[in-house]
C-alpha cells in the first residue's frame, strides 16, 4: 500500500527539522573555538629575521635573505586558530626555517589534511619538509605523511600520536609531550608506541601541558603547568631543531 501524502509530508518535514538541527548543532561546535592572544597576533608582523605572509589559507614566516632548504607544515589542534602557533612559528623562522602554518576549514584538520599539497606545490625551493601538528592537527599530519613519504622526511607530534599504523614509515619522528598534559594522556602516547614510525624520539617536557605549545589562553579540561607557556615553547623549539638538524 502506498504511503498517503500526509505521511510523506510529515517524513519531509521530519528529515528536514532533523537536518537543520543537525546543521545548527554544528556550525554552534565549529563556532566555538580557541582564539590567538596578543602574543600570537603580536608575532604575525614581520621582522628582520623574517618575514610574514598571512593569506586567506596560510601563514608563511619565511627566513630573511629566503635562504631556508628545509619547510615546515603545521596542522593545527582542534578548533583552535591557526594564529596561535604563530609565536613557535616565529623562533623556526628566526632559526632560518619556512614554517608554514595550514588554516582548517571550520578549524579542524579532519577537513583539510591534504592542505600540505598546495603548500609542496608552492615552494619549490624547498628541497625536504617536516610536518608539523599539535593534537587533533598531530593526527592529521601523520596521515600526510605516511600517505606521502616521498615527500616527507620527518614528522613533528606536539601532544599527538598516530591514529594508524605508521612503524613502517621512512621517516623520523619526534614526538613532544608535556608531563601535566590533561588532554592527551601518557597513556594515551605508550598505549599507541606500536603506531609511532621506529624512529622515533620521544621527549616529555616536565612541567609542561597541551595548550602551551600554542598561544590561546586555557584550553578547558587541561592541567596548569608549573613551568610558564615560555619556558615549554623554548624546549619544544630546541628539540624541533635538533630533531630537523638530524635529518
Amino acid at each position: 500500500m502506498n504511503e498517503s501524502p500526509s505521511k510523506k509530508k510529515i517524513i519531509v518535514i521530519t528529515l528536514v527539522v532533523v537536518a537543520v538541527i543537525t546543521a545548527s548543532a554544528f556550525i554552534y561546535y565549529v563556532s566555538d573555538y580557541y582564539h590567538a592572544d596578543a602574543n600570537a597576533l603580536a608575532a604575525l608582523n614581520s621582522t628582520e629575521a623574517y618575514s610574514v605572509q598571512n593569506t586567506g589559507d596560510f601563514i608563511t614566516f619565511t627566513p630573511a635573505g629566503n635562504k631556508s632548504t628545509t619547510g615546515i607544515i603545521f596542522y593545527p589542534g582542534g578548533k583552535v586558530q591557526a594564529e596561535s602557533y604563530s609565536v613557535i612559528a616565529s623562533k623556526l623562522a628566526e632559526n632560518d626555517y619556512t614554517i608554514i602554518i595550514a588554516k582548517m576549514p571550520f578549524n579542524l584538520a579532519f577537513f583539510g589534511t591534504d592542505k600540505a599539497d598546495d603548500v609542496i606545490e608552492n615552494h619549490t625551493e624547498i628541497d625536504s619538509w617536516v610536518m608539523m601538528g599539535h593534537s587533533l592537527g598531530g593526527v592529521y599530519a601523520s596521515e600526510y605523511a605516511v600517505n606521502h613519504q616521498d615527500k616527507i622526511k620527518g614528522v613533528i607530534y606536539l601532544a599527538a600520536y598516530p591514529p594508524s599504523n605508521a612503524s613502517n614509515a621512512t621517516f623520523k619522528a619526534l614526538s613532544i609531550r608535556g608531563s601535566l598534559d590533561n588532554v592527551i594522556l601518557e597513556e594515551d602516547i605508550s598505549g599507541n608506541l606500536d603506531k609511532f614510525p621506529k624512529n622515533t624520539t620521544f621527549i616529555t617536557i616536565e612541567g609542561g601541558n597541551h595548550y602551551n605549545f600554542g598561544d590561546y589562553g586555557v584550553q578547558a579540561g587541561d592541567n596548569n603547568s608549573t613551568i610558564t607557556r615560555e619556558e615549554q615553547q623554548k624546549q619544544t623549539i630546541n628539540a624541533i631543531i635538533e630533531f630537523i638538524k638530524g635529518l
